[in-house]
Order: structure tokens, then sequence, then C-alpha cells
């Protein structure tokens, strides 16, 4: 299920930073804490697993500001509605977020605070076999290197990235339901002509708390499992989802 914010800035203009995806963690954090402290303590602590792996199994989008401007300080919100989505295709998550925020009526960016002025649900998509999507969010995946221990996040173009984001998916697919999704197949492709028009600028370098996380912001083109695509949609494809990676809305 995803839920959408309508979000009243406590004075405009203000100016939110660049990187303010771990302060959007916070905040998803603190309305389920506001619900559930024990839930809460458990998705950050331990999340759920399969083998070694864990997730969260839950994504956000960037906040969604209709006029802006971009300084070298970050961010200028110059709209007196701004809006946010998040998603998530477990029932207690959705169910304690509700309750939380419903409670808070507010969260808090820095030193800016922004009051809920709307809670929907958003209208749920009907998935295909053929669906064009763009990101609301970055997408990242990481792919292993020959001869080394560590990762590297891949590009768009790269031909392994579509297995990686499927294998992903499976994941998701099977902590969720407990089963493996009738049909297993499913190509994500990036769109090319964007690809080959916007160059280097489809790439966000996102400091995450001092990290540096290279990502993918494009529109794409998944085929296949219907049931995969509507679990990337509600989890997020990729990695790093509840980081606020991987949000994706249909194309119409």
């Amino acid at each position: 299920m995803r839920i959408i914010l309508t979000l009243t800035p406590g004075q405009v203009p203000c100016t939110i930073p660049f990187s303010y995806a771990h302060a959007l963690t916070a905040v998803v954090y603190s309305f389920l804490d506001r619900s559930s402290h024990d839930y809460a303590r458990f998705l950050h602590d331990e999340g759920y697993r399969l083998g070694a792996k864990r997730f969260k199994l839950f994504t956000f989008s960037q906040l969604l500001i209709p006029q802006r401007q971009i300084t070298p300080e970050g961010l200028v919100c110059l709209s007196e509605q701004i809006a946010w989505q998040i998603s998530s295709p477990v029932a207690e998550f959705v169910e304690h977020l509700a309750a939380g925020l419903l409670q808070l009526g507010q969260m808090r960016l820095g030193e800016h605070r922004f009051f809920i002025q709307r809670v929907q649900v958003a209208p749920r998509p009907i998935f295909s076999e053929e669906m064009r999507l763009r990101c609301l969010s970055p997408m990242v995946a990481s792919l292993p290197q020959a001869g080394k221990r560590t990762a590297y996040y891949a590009r768009a173009d790269d031909p392994r990235l579509s297995e990686a984001l499927r294998q992903n998916l499976l994941k998701k697919f099977w902590l969720v339901h407990g089963r493996a999704p009738g049909s297993s197949e499913l190509t994500v492709e990036f769109d090319r002509e964007y690809l080959k028009r916007k160059g280097e600028e489809v790439y966000r370098l996102v400091n995450y708390k001092g990290t540096q996380i290279k990502a993918i912001l494009a529109p794409l083109l998944v085929r296949g499992s219907p049931e995969l695509i509507e679990m990337g949609y509600e989890a997020g494809f990729g990695e790093k989802n509840s980081m606020g990676f991987g949000m994706v809305e249909g194309i119409s």
C-alpha cells in the first residue's frame, strides 16, 4: 500500500539541504515509534531476514516540491504545499505508519517543521506484463567485482543490472508472501533515448550519512511477472529502499 502525504511548510520560503534522505528515514521511524515502539525498534535493528540478507520492506519518494529553486545552500521550497509518498507491502508497517503520523500531525526536517494537511491512500495501479515507470527516488543496485571484496553501484546501461533487480525482487516477494511468484520472469531496461539525451545527468550522487551512493534517476520499462512488478512498486526496486531509493510510479 502507498500513502501520500500533503505537507505544508511552517514557513515559505524554506531551504532544505540537498542530502535530506537520512532525515526522512528518521521521520518514518518516528511515525512508527509513535504507534509501536517495539515494531519501530524491530524494523530498525533487525528487519525481515532471508538468510544473511535483511530487508526493511518499505520505500519512500523524494519530496515532491512543485515550485523550488536550487541554490548552493540547498533546495529552496517556494510551494505552500508539497507531497511525499511512503510505500510498503507489509500491512503491519502501514498500520503503524498511519496511526503514528495521524497522532503526530507534523514532522521536522532539519530546522524546519512541516504540518500534515492530508493523508491519502494512493489508488492501486493495474499491474500488467509490460509497464513504463519513472523513478520518484533514485534507484541503486550493487554488483560484485571480480577479485574484489567490495561491490560497485551499477550504471543504467550495465547488462547485469536487470538480473540483479530481478533477484532482489524475488527475495522480497518470498519474504512477504512465503512463496515464489507464479512467474519469476522479469527484465528491466532504462529508457535508452533518455540515457543518450541526458548522459551523466541521469546519475545522482547521494550523500547518506557521509557515504556517497551513485544512483540512477531515469524512466524504465519492465516486462514480465506482474507480481514482481507490483512488489517493486510496493517495496521499491533495487537496494537501500528504506534509505529513500527505488520508488517508482507508472507512466500513463
